[in-house]
């Protein structure tokens, strides 16, 4: 079987993958009747179809739009993050959230989607010549743990769903909901199976796109958890626990600089110096080349990119690629800033008579992709996690200024007096009152998923851009999917679900230590959720994590740090930045959507309580 580094065209050649040479097309026998049983010649095609299950998957890890894709839907109106759709946010739980909800659907369908391509590739395992049978038994691995991955998720979601292992051609209309316990123990024995047949490193060998075991160790930790939550069942934290240990074991935190950016580095890039002083172990991490980087312990999954615009173009336009408007706040809107007198000459900071030495408009590398903030990082992920819940740390690597976060942009605009200083969400003259509206396209950017500088951009053609003010906003790098700072958070969970609070703070700290914040010195749920958002915000599936859990420990949560994205005047919960949801939240789970409930006519098919 081929080797396959990058899993961005997988779709496409499940349909042409049947031909074993480019030229076979021409003399191949048709068959009289193509079934499933048939249909597959070859292992390369099975291959095609797993593939296409991955895809799906990395679908989820890259923001597409302008709020609208599923990257969005896994934290929007959590506490981490708000999306604006016409004209009514994600944190509107009365108006945006219905049964019949377009991203209800979309991730409904989307792990549904990953579950009929591993089974059609389990169905036909056995139906086609293997020359190698450790390629078989990994590829079968692989269907099993992507299928495991999709039920989890539902289950987290929508709680009761279906549990489907077997591929169906035929229209069924009698599908019944599983118990959530039995869909979690489902997923369990999925990920078993994959543990014990999946390589151990694949960032070491070269194909950090596909599954490894402490992939499957990391899933089987949460899935573990989530089940413990769902039964009260002591035996499922313990297993949880011995999974996430053995995932830090084999992956321990990078907390030494290393790659491409490290001190001293010679060379450059976008004329910026590879060297890059101002860096952190945590900064080095997000370099898209770092993250396949052997040297990199802490990766455990990579969702492969696009190298850049030319090979995204060369293949039809296929290929991971995230954009970066989603995710930047609208800084060529800003009209003034406190203090300008009115009806000044100055023009807008952002964004006009842009000094020559900032290339003349608004800089995606200075102002993160300058978009219109359709995602907007929430008031708490942005400061309070920070500032008023991080025990009294002076500094957080994660939350460095000007390398990690920023929170404070840069005036470009030669005649305006303020030219060429930062400045923050203060100095917005909708902080007056003067423009409500200003304020809300205000967000910060972490280093993460925007870089700081140019050095990450793609310089050679940047592809699609946004009027005049937007030179580029297609960002080509790599992301997460599985890193082992998830891996010490989910053990010191398993722990404080024990009852062993010693040990689960010295899983937690050994993440604040790498980021050179203080230690905690106490440990609950909430003190475990907050050091994910510092860890994880952005990464994480946070509706994934906050469902998993139990109602008490999210709801008010949502309710306290998640039900606006700005503020005008003294931060929660005094004034709240949008009224439109004021609580409360009535739903343990997201609803059912209401499609698949109508179509359903063979069999009952209840929808979720709260809905």
């Amino acid at each position: 079987m081929k080797a396959i580094k990058y899993l961005s065209l997988a779709g496409a050649a499940l349909f042409f993958a049947a031909c074993e040479s480019d030229t076979d097309f021409l003399t191949e026998k048709p068959k009289d009747k193509v079934t499933i049983e048939n249909a597959f010649n070859n292992s390369d095609q099975l291959l095609a179809t797993v593939l296409a299950a991955y895809t799906q998957y990395e679908s989820f890890f890259f923001s597409q739009g302008m709020g609208s894709d599923n990257f969005t839907y896994r934290a929007a109106g959590t506490d981490v993050l708000d999306c604006k759709v016409s004209n009514t946010h994600f944190s509107d739980f009365a108006k945006n959230w219905m049964t019949t909800s377009g991203f209800v659907k979309s991730m409904w369908d989307g792990y549904y989607k990953m579950i009929s391509y591993a089974n059609l590739a389990i169905s036909q395992i056995n139906n086609v010549t293997w020359t190698n049978q450790g390629d078989k038994t990994r590829l079968e691995a692989e269907a099993h743990f992507l299928r495991g991955i999709a039920h989890l998720r539902l289950a987290e979601y929508y709680g009761d769903v279906p549990i489907q292992n077997e591929f169906v051609e035929n229209l069924k209309v009698d599908y019944t909901r599983n118990p959530r316990a039995d869909v979690y123990k489902y997923a369990i024995d999925e990920f078993n199976m994959a543990y014990a047949a999946l390589p151990e490193n694949t960032i070491k060998d070269g194909q950090p796109g596909r599954a490894s075991k402490y992939a499957a160790a990391l899933y089987l930790a949460e899935a573990y958890l989530a089940l413990g939550v769902e039964t009260n069942d002591t035996k499922a934290f313990e297993a949880a626990r011995d999974k996430a240990k053995e995932v830090t074991e084999k992956h321990p935190l990078m907390t030494k600089r290393f790659g491409m950016r490290v001190p001293g580095a010679p060379g450059k890039r976008n004329g910026i110096d590879n060297s890059y002083p101002e860096g952190t172990p945590y900064t080095d991490l997000f370099v898209s080349q770092n993250m396949t980087n052997p040297l990199n312990t802490e990766a455990i999954w990579v969702a492969m990119a696009a190298p850049n615009y030319e090979t995204h173009a060369a293949n039809g336009g296929q290929g991971n690629r995230s954009n970066t408007l989603s995710l930047s706040p609208a800084l060529q809107d800003y009209g003034g800033l406190k203090g300008d007198v009115a009806g000044n000459s100055y023009g807008k900071p952002f964004s006009e008579n842009v000094a020559a030495k900032y290339g003349g408009t608004t800089s995606p590398y200075i102002h993160g992709g300058t978009g219109w903030a359709q995602n907007t990082i929430t008031w708490d992920a942005t400061y309070d996690v920070w500032t008023k819940r991080n025990f009294g740390s002076q500094y957080d690597a994660r939350y460095d200024e000007g390398v990690s976060v920023r929170t404070k942009y840069l005036v470009i605009n030669e005649r305006h007096p303020m030219f060429e200083k930062y400045v923050g969400w203060e100095e917005i003259s909708g902080y007056n009152g003067i423009s409500e509206n200003e304020v809300s396209m205000f967000g910060a950017i972490f280093y993460k998923e925007t870089p700081m500088d140019q050095w990450d951009w793609d310089e050679v053609n940047t592809g699609w851009q946004w009027f005049f003010y937007v030179p580029k906003c297609w960002l080509y790098r790599n992301k997460y999917i599985a890193r082992s700072a998830d891996a010490y958070l989910l053990l010191a969970e398993a722990y404080y679900r024990l009852g062993d609070t010693g040990k689960a703070l010295e899983a937690l700290n050994a993440v604040r230590e790498r980021a050179k914040a203080a230690p905690a010195t106490s440990i609950d749920m909430q003190v475990i959720l907050d050091e994910r958002v510092r860890e994880l915000l952005l990464e994480e599936d946070r509706w994934a994590t906050l469902l998993r859990n139990k109602p008490e420990e999210w709801q008010k949560r949502i309710m306290d740090y998640g039900t606006y994205t700005a503020t005008t005047g003294p931060v929660y919960p005094e004034i709240r930045r949008w009224k439109e949801f004021t609580g409360p939240i009535k739903f343990k789970n997201w609803p059912i959507p209401q499609t698949y409930i109508d179509l359903n006519t063979g069999a009952e098919f209840p929808q979720n309580e709260g809905w």
